[in-house]
């Protein structure tokens, strides 16, 4: 969390002023701390230019917690994806066990857009593409439908839909009611096997590469985003 804002003046719409340091705050509070206690007011209530001042410290602590969450990431070996990353450096996206060949996929997030989902997705899978963090569109990013159990045999990975009929996939669910301009963290990893295109038509880079999504984390709403910078443009 980000330490404390400077004093400021708070000002309520009925009339009154308060002095105190912004702490923290969610949907419809805010805490304002003052001499070690925390006052609680509710964001309707404070003026105009208040209530856009909360918002602005909300996606400034928003943007810490994201920053130090990528940096402990990093720490534990995880990494960034985009597009660049993939086209570019395949081999950083994935690691060979010395002396029999064995491909590791390595972990780790893109920080995206979510565009739309895919008309090819089927019944096994919802697939979708992003704009990463870098401005570049991706496909495709897959979550699948259902949860399958792993079993091998003689040193062999049995297919995973013959071992039985799976269970609905949780995640799915959070994929499908992503709307248009939602920012989103994905987390999982990359399956270049099918190679990367590079497509000049409106700078979108289409390709076979798979980002297999194991958990989806909401940075922004597509509808908080707006009401964010209308209050940022609120007089």
């Amino acid at each position: 969390m980000l330490a404390m804002a400077a004093p400021r003046t708070w000002t309520f719409k009925q009339g009154g002023t308060f002095e105190g340091d912004y702490y923290s705050s969610g949907t419809s509070a805010v805490v304002v701390r003052k001499d070690g206690t925390n006052n609680i007011f509710k964001i309707a209530d404070l003026s105009t230019d208040d209530q856009a001042y909360v918002v602005k410290m909300q996606t400034a602590q928003k943007q810490a917690r994201l920053d130090a969450e990528a940096k402990q990431m990093q720490q534990a070996g995880m990494i960034e994806f985009t597009s660049d990353l993939i086209l570019n450096f395949p081999e950083k996206i994935r690691d060979q066990i010395p002396g029999d060949g064995t491909i590791i996929h390595k972990r780790g997030w893109m920080d995206a857009t979510f565009e739309y989902f895919n008309g090819d997705s089927g019944d096994q899978a919802l697939l979708f593409s992003v704009d990463d963090s870098t401005g570049h569109s991706f496909d495709y990013c897959l979550v699948p439908k259902k949860l399958y159990k792993k079993e091998t045999v003689s040193g062999l990975e049995i297919a995973a839909g013959y071992v039985d009929e799976g269970t609905p996939n949780p995640l799915a669910d959070v994929a499908f009611k992503l709307k248009h301009g939602d920012k989103v963290r994905l987390f999982g990893y990359c399956d270049d096997s099918g190679g990367f295109s590079w497509q000049t038509l409106d700078n979108k880079r289409l390709s076979q590469c798979l980002f297999h999504v194991e958990k989806i984390e909401i940075i922004e709403t597509a509808a908080e985003k707006k009401a964010r910078e209308q209050a940022a443009e609120t007089p």
